[in-house]
């Protein structure tokens, strides 16, 4: 079966290897993203130290049961990404390699998959639970593991995207009403926008949050992290015009303190191009 499975298997961007060590064929079936499986891990995990993984602490030959997209810790989010990779009846020995260069080597059996289903055969309300799941795991994971909650606030709105115009969406045809699958993409989209804001990825903000020029009445923080994005562009009478768009921003901390420096980073930037100005034309 080395023509199917391969004797080795590597992600050198995450930093994933397997080694295939024996087969025994059941078919030729792998696990997808949304499935249950049931593996061995063969042997005590080494260097594992004290992450966390739910999986593959302890010190004991273990038996799990693991359905893909409910990881909560990079490793495990990274053990969902290998045994996507294995065949039923397949044992290898994998490894995770760190940002420090150190290896967490551990050999799995993947006994068997008890479902696997195709993220196409899901009808419109699977998929928002889906979505909704994925997103609530990108929140239980963004104070910690920002990367990793994007990732799942990407997945979340990929689903959900091929839904759109939402306003299509029926409760009694297709199982959820549009304003709930509306409600639930502008949410992820704020939370796309939180993990964008840490890593300066201030154009893409403006992005994701420009439902908050068409709402009524859009997120205080969907609000404030647009206005945010605004002003590390320097973008300053839009920043000011976008927290303008909360009632009484000026008696709430964050807003009253992002207009300060939007006021006086706006005056810097006039006196500097007056100063240019003037020195074009003296």
């Amino acid at each position: 079966m080395d023509w199917y499975i391969g004797e080795e298997w590597n992600d050198k961007e995450r930093g994933l290897h397997k080694k295939v060590l024996s087969l025994q064929f059941q078919n030729l079936e792998k696990p997808l993203a949304i499935s249950t499986v049931l593996f061995h891990l063969n042997k005590p995990c080494e260097n594992l130290g004290d992450r966390p993984s739910k999986y593959l602490k302890g010190n004991e030959i273990q038996q799990h049961t693991m359905e893909m997209g409910s990881a909560l810790t990079p490793i495990d989010c990274y053990l969902e990404l290998l045994l996507q990779q294995f065949l039923p009846g397949e044992t290898s020995v994998c490894s995770i390699e760190t940002k420090s260069g150190e290896r967490i080597n551990f050999e799995l059996k993947l006994e068997r998959i008890i479902s696997n289903t195709q993220v196409e055969k899901l009808n419109a309300a699977e998929v928002y639970s889906l979505a909704l799941r994925y997103k609530e795991n990108g929140v239980s994971m963004f104070k910690m593991y920002p990367k990793f909650a994007f990732d799942y606030f990407s997945r979340s709105a990929k689903l959900l995207i091929s839904y759109k115009p939402f306003d299509k969406l029926d409760k009694k045809e297709n199982g959820i009403d549009g304003s709930e699958v509306e409600t639930l993409f502008v949410q992820i989209q704020t939370n796309l926008a939180a993990c964008l804001l840490q890593e300066k990825r201030y154009e893409h903000v403006i992005y994701h949050t420009e439902f908050v020029e068409t709402q009524d009445n859009p997120s205080e923080k969907s609000i404030y992290r647009r206005a945010l994005a605004f002003y590390n562009l320097k973008e300053f009478e839009k920043a000011q015009q976008t927290i303008e768009r909360v009632l009484n921003y000026e008696e709430k901390r964050e807003f009253a303190k992002l207009q300060e420096n939007i006021a006086a980073s706006w005056k810097t930037s006039n006196d500097k191009y007056k100063q240019v100005v003037q020195r074009m034309f003296s």
